[in-house]
């Protein structure tokens, strides 16, 4: 065969895997769809209902546990530049991290390491707009059919899908490339939690004015690590003959989104069924440090008593604790206090607790009427 007909023999196959993909995708688009519809906020409380939902009502054995949430590594054929997984479960580890979820992209990335507990998870979407979901506790990746573009209905189907196979499911920064607008989110539904802090932008106004209209979504927190940062990388790097990733982190110093975004877990173990379902209870607050050098900012109770009371407790005083309630509005606001409380009116559709210490920013997931 000359060249001249090998260039044309790629170029044909190059053409047939596009046209493929473009018309499986468009396929998909079409018949892997599920109905969304627009949520109507209601004034109406009676019609929601009186009994408040706590999501600390369960007492577990382990209290606020570090867990970090959305991380990738070189384990997807796509990224091999990235850090290894046992690069980054040893600088978590050493920073206080007793649980790690691997997010990488449509592949469950296991480790036989035990320096930390794992919930097995991978990211799902491959769609140029970025609309990509964080998916925990089943073991094998589920298939994306929508390898260019998804619609909402066809997220929805997906989410439905994740559903049926008892995974918990949250919704990626919706601010990168706008990939999930208020508009989508307020359509979409069985999702567990939304990114609220997010290297790509935190969407407190966002997650607000979605629990406004009754979408009772949990709050997530996630570093979306790509790399280590440079600093944290030659601590466990190997010696001999430098590996791609090094080679990178040399010449381009990077820095890297880690250490910073985390929740804090309660759960009676670090076994998967364990972690899975106080994720799904909402047993946790989202962390954001103000920057991963400092300490970390400590809780030490959330929850309800009295039937209506909203109140928590923290080891170390807070700059200001606010109530946040209906449309963002502060309730209630409290200055260098440790210990705090709000009772719930006969108009709050819900309440969350945001709290600013002196190393980062704790948000609770929120209480509301069932």
């Amino acid at each position: 065969m000359n060249f001249r007909n090998w260039k044309r023999s790629l170029l044909g196959l190059f053409v047939t895997i596009i046209v493929t993909v473009l018309s499986f995708n468009a396929w998909s688009l079409f018949f892997l769809r599920s109905d969304i519809r627009p949520k109507q906020a209601s004034n109406n409380i009676q019609s929601i209902g009186r009994e408040i939902h706590d999501p600390y009502l369960r007492s577990t054995k382990l209290k606020w546990i570090k867990t970090a949430i959305h991380l990738h590594s070189n384990r997807a054929w796509f990224t091999p530049i990235r850090n290894s997984p046992e690069e980054i479960q040893e600088v978590y580890s050493k920073n206080g991290y007793q649980i790690l979820a691997f997010t990488d992209y449509e592949i469950v990335t296991k480790l036989e390491s035990k320096k930390t507990a794992l919930i097995p998870g991978y990211e799902w979407g491959r769609n140029l707009v970025k609309r990509h979901l964080t998916v925990l506790g089943i073991e094998e990746a589920d298939h994306d059919f929508f390898p260019l573009f998804a619609f909402p209905e066809n997220i929805q189907w997906e989410i439905d899908s994740l559903q049926k196979k008892g995974a918990f499911v949250a919704i990626n920064h919706p601010l990168l490339n706008d990939s999930f607008p208020l508009r989508i989110l307020e359509k979409l539904s069985g999702y567990n939690a939304i990114e609220v802090l997010s290297p790509f932008g935190d969407i407190l106004t966002y997650w607000d004015q979605l629990l406004s209209l009754g979408v009772s979504s949990f709050c997530m927190a996630g570093d979306d690590l790509h790399y280590l940062p440079k600093e944290e990388y030659l601590k466990v790097a190997k010696t001999g003959f430098p590996s791609l990733r090094q080679i990178a982190t040399e010449w381009y110093d990077e820095d890297g989104e880690s250490l910073m975004r985390y929740i804090l877990l309660n759960a009676n173990s670090t076994d998967k069924e364990d972690i899975l379902a106080a994720l799904k209870e909402g047993n946790y607050a989202c962390v954001r440090k103000m920057s991963r050098v400092l300490s970390d900012p400590k809780v030490k109770a959330f929850g309800i008593r009295n039937g209506a009371e909203v109140f928590y407790e923290f080891d170390e005083t807070p700059l200001t604790v606010d109530f946040i309630g209906r449309n963002g509005e502060t309730l209630s606001r409290s200055y260098g206090q440790k210990k705090g409380t709000y009772r719930f009116r006969p108009d709050d559709l819900y309440v969350r607790i945001q709290a600013f210490l002196p190393t980062g920013l704790i948000l609770s997931n929120p209480f509301y009427r069932k």
